[in-house]
């Protein structure tokens, strides 16, 4: 498929890469990479498309670089080997859309040369609603409740963040619901400051630029009386550790994990477990659990990508029961439990068939890959 920017040949220096970054995000790109040497690259709906005629001179990167970072030095920062992560938010008229980005620039080798790679991903001005991601009414159900430990997992790019953004607002649209929400993540991916909030107050911090560790947020979180605590992602013990922290005192804690089942969740949290306190946070974990959630995108019926879910709503049974066998052994009930009392990605691809969603070609790839 040829798919050209309609000013293809224009450098990608200023406003310029601007408004191709505004063209990327209205394409629907959820990737856009600028490399030396190379042409550029964009991902819609879980396919690659090449968008200029000519590959990037290494000059024009170095430029997109500097003036994304608002300072010369951001390319400096590159060939020292030290990555950049910052936002970058378009806003050409007020009154309409906001175009925020993530970049990720790297130092990197193009063949025998030093070069850069850099990478946008379009964020959503505003979460998309939950009636809008096919959210099932079981899961609807089980995302209710004011205490304990709901974890949103799945791979880079299956659309969770997507999903904790709308349950977020959800929530702080809700005028029954009083929540004091406070969410950090690194980086900031769902803004929630253009929520018509109604009965609640949200406040959003990025790690390490407002505080350095997600310890120091969840202590600090301690003193703010919060509902709701948002731990962006369980990266390592130190997360992990903070977050199952939040999540026994009283709070609601939001989280998510790199995982590809509910199984697979549970055996992650004991491996991120800081080795010296695995034995008490595993259990404080387990009796504070209420959600388990994985998701997964599938090419639809529209040309798009939708969501198909495994989950599990953890009762008090189920907590039991993985509280009274031994910890090698919780995989294994879990998995047990998601098809005896939540759902299997199984019955959530038959779903997406029979409601139209994917064609029986996709169900069958997606049930291979299954078994």
């Amino acid at each position: 498929m040829s798919m050209l920017w309609p000013h293809d040949g224009e450098p990608l220096r200023g406003n310029t890469l601007d408004q191709f970054l505004i063209w990327c995000s209205e394409a629907e790109c959820s990737r856009v990479e600028i490399q030396s040497d190379m042409p550029v690259m964009v991902r819609i709906h879980g396919e690659n498309h090449q968008v200029t005629s000519d590959a990037s001179l290494p000059g024009e990167v170095e430029d997109a670089v500097n003036y994304i970072f608002r300072s010369a030095t951001g390319v400096t920062n590159l060939k020292n080997g030290d990555p950049i992560d910052v936002g970058h938010t378009i806003w050409p008229d007020r009154k309409k859309r906001r175009y925020p980005f993530r970049l990720n620039a790297l130092s990197s080798q193009v063949g025998a040369d030093s070069g850069i790679s850099v990478t946008f991903r379009p964020l959503v001005d505003i979460p998309r609603p939950l009636e809008d991601q096919q959210v099932e009414p079981q899961l609807l159900d089980a995302l209710h409740g004011e205490q304990g430990i709901f974890l949103i997992c799945g791979a880079t790019g299956s659309g969770k963040s997507t999903l904790i953004g709308g349950i977020n607002r959800a929530r702080l649209e809700d005028p029954d619901i009083h929540c004091n929400l406070i969410e950090a993540s690194a980086p900031l991916e769902i803004l929630y400051d253009r929520i018509e909030r109604r009965n609640s107050t949200v406040t959003q911090l990025e790690i390490p630029r407002n505080l350095r560790s997600f310890a120091e947020f969840v202590r600090a979180c301690m003193r703010r009386e919060p509902t709701d605590i948002v731990v962006g992602e369980c990266r390592d013990p130190q997360t992990m550790e903070a977050s199952i922290q939040a999540g026994i005192s009283g709070h609601r804690l939001l989280s998510s994990l790199h995982t590809n089942s509910c199984s697979s969740t549970v055996r992650r949290v004991q491996a991120l477990c800081p080795a010296d306190q695995r034995d008490s946070l595993t259990i404080s974990f387990v009796e504070n659990l209420r959600l388990l959630v994985n998701q997964r995108l599938l090419k639809s019926t529209d040309g798009k990508r939708t969501p198909i879910r495994e989950f599990l709503p953890v009762t008090r049974a189920i907590r039991t029961r993985l509280l009274d066998a031994p910890r090698d052994r919780w995989p294994n009930i879990t998995q047990a439990a998601v098809e005896e009392h939540g759902q299997t990605f199984a019955q959530s691809i038959a779903a997406a068939v029979k409601q139209g969603r994917i064609t029986e070609a996709v169900a069958a790839a997606a049930m291979k890959e299954e078994n």
